[in-house]
């Protein structure tokens, strides 16, 4: 029960946020331009690594991207996240949004092949990019790739403030490998600054020889020293925890839902309220079919069935529970139940 409720509060706070907040140039067969800077940003260079100007592949997914269907089901309706952009000279700028794109259509990994996702991608890029640009992209996305590829062979650490600080200078220097310095830090700049944060708040946390006011104290200082961005990110992300700690509270002094409504009506506003009411009521539906998986999937495992035969037979459980857009979420929180003692 524990688990499922903090689970619960991870998935609330990431909703609630939301709803809180509410390269013209050469021909198709131009190699890319020399290194050069613009206002807007930096475009991409001229490749310090063997294999980034072959984009061979890209020919042959932006081919085939005719052939595709409509979008999966995750992404029906929505807009490509990331706005690309271009230099006067027609080459592509680095920025963050690059890699938006990327992972907007790898979102749909396990709804359709990768095949399919690059072939929507190369033909996103083409309708979207000038020529050049488009292969500076995709040869960047390739680069991209065989960086995610690499760090999933990372070995898992024990957690600790050092192995944690171990692992992340691991990643960042695959990342400069892979990728170079100019466009790791436009991909990877920000997760990096909040992933260091995040270690060295935990070491004064951990640290014993600390006061509490001077914990607090270090750890205000920490947090300052973040861009202001992502101080008023975190300022935001911990509203929605405190109104659910202070929620919880409430109704287990008896508080009534007219109450609970107030409170979400007096932190958020009326509409934001109403829209907490949906998502808890989504939440506990959620909540009651897992539930219910959970009792059944624990019968099969304990079957008696080859191990073979219980995941056919899971399988079948989660298409006969849950939508197919659901089932990486079921197979994610089932990985975690695994893991944790």
């Amino acid at each position: 029960m524990e688990k499922r409720y903090l689970v619960g509060v991870v998935l609330l706070v990431l909703m609630a946020a939301l709803l809180i907040w509410g390269l013209p140039g050469a021909s198709e067969q131009d190699s890319p331009a020399d290194t050069a800077t613009d206002t807007a940003g930096a475009r991409v260079s001229e490749p310090a690594r063997p294999g980034l100007a072959d984009t061979a592949g890209y020919d042959h997914y932006r081919q085939r991207a005719s052939e595709l269907g409509p979008m999966p089901t995750s992404l029906s309706g929505t807009s490509v996240d990331g706005d690309l952009q271009v230099s006067a000279n027609g080459d592509l700028l680095i920025n963050p949004a690059i890699r938006q794109v990327f992972d907007y259509f790898l979102t749909a990994l396990g709804e359709e092949s990768l095949e399919d996702i690059q072939a929507r991608l190369a033909g996103y890029l083409s309708d979207q990019l000038p020529p050049q640009a488009a292969r500076q992209a995709w040869a960047l996305y390739e680069q991209y790739m065989a960086l995610r590829n690499a760090m999933e062979q990372l070995p898992e650490h024990d957690g600790s403030v050092t192995a944690m600080r171990a692992a992340i200078s691991q990643r960042h220097d695959m990342q400069q490998a892979y990728l170079g310095p100019e466009v790791a830090d436009a991909f990877y700049g920000l997760d990096m600054t909040y992933d260091r944060y995040m270690i060295e708040r935990q070491a004064l946390l951990e640290d014993a020889d600390l006061s509490p006011a001077e914990r607090e104290q270090q750890l205000a200082n920490l947090e300052q020293n973040l861009p202001q961005g992502m101080q008023q990110m975190l300022h935001d992300t911990r509203a929605p925890v405190k109104l659910e700690q202070r929620t919880q509270a409430l109704r287990e002094q008896g508080a009534s839902e007219a109450e609970i409504r107030a409170l979400r009506e007096q932190t958020f506003g009326a509409q934001a309220a109403e829209r907490f009411e949906a998502l808890e009521q989504q939440r506990q539906e959620w909540d009651q079919r897992y539930g219910a998986y959970r009792q059944q999937r624990e019968q099969l495992i304990n079957s008696g069935l080859s191990h073979t035969d219980q995941q056919v037979a899971l399988a079948r459980l989660q298409q006969q529970l849950f939508e197919e857009n659901e089932w990486a979420r079921v197979q994610a929180l089932d990985r975690m139940h695994a893991q944790t003692p």
